[in-house]
């Protein structure tokens, strides 16, 4: 079981923090559409628990569940412990989980650029609502790589990206919704930048 630290910022690009990254050393790992399934009972029984078991597919398949978040690690820090493992095949782990009485519960996608820097890793995600940073990695190893980026503590983020999600739809008058998905022709645009390794 490992535990994850991390804490999220709001960006309006991410050139800034790529080229951050880039002067400091930081390693770029990898760029991937995600996929994201998240399952619960017909009564809602996980998230009321305050867990979070999630199917994920991006270049492979992943299960994963979230236990409630603990106590903070310090400011502006989210501390949960995870248990994750791939999956060969998605779809029929859905199917398990189904007969199990595990229903998809929300749909989400995600780019995710993922960079090494030390022993952090921060993720850069285009979400359908908006673009986001994530680091995780030891508490103590996260303010000094936010220092590096150009990013203030005072506003990171431990919201999730479901509740950021309501969010930004309580700021545009909007309903609530759970799914976040990209259009059609927003995701042909992606996978497209994606293979043809252009920038998102």
């Amino acid at each position: 079981m490992a535990l994850e630290i991390e804490t999220k910022f709001v960006l309006t690009d991410f050139a800034s923090v790529r080229a951050a990254l880039a002067r400091a050393g930081g390693a770029r790992l990898s760029r991937v559409f995600e996929e994201n399934l998240v399952l619960d009972t017909p009564a809602g029984d996980v998230r009321r628990r305050g867990m979070v078991l999630r199917l994920r597919r991006d270049a492979v398949g992943r299960v994963t569940l979230k236990l409630p978040v603990e106590a903070s690690a310090g400011k502006g820090l989210k501390v949960r412990q995870e248990l994750e493992t791939g999956v060969a095949d998605v779809a029929v782990l859905e199917t398990i989980f189904g007969h199990l009485g595990y229903r998809p519960a929300l749909r989400y996608e995600k780019v995710r650029e993922t960079w090494q820097w030390h022993d952090v890793a921060v993720c850069l995600d285009r979400l359908p609502f908006g673009r986001y940073l994530e680091i995780e990695g030891p508490a103590g190893s996260i303010p000094p790589a936010a220092a590096v980026l150009g990013l203030s503590m005072d506003r990171a983020l431990t919201a999730t990206y479901h509740e950021l999600f309501q969010a930004h739809l309580a700021v545009k008058g909007l309903p609530p919704a759970d799914s976040f998905v990209f259009s059609p022709a927003e995701r042909r645009e992606l996978l497209a930048c994606l293979a043809g390794d252009q920038n998102t």
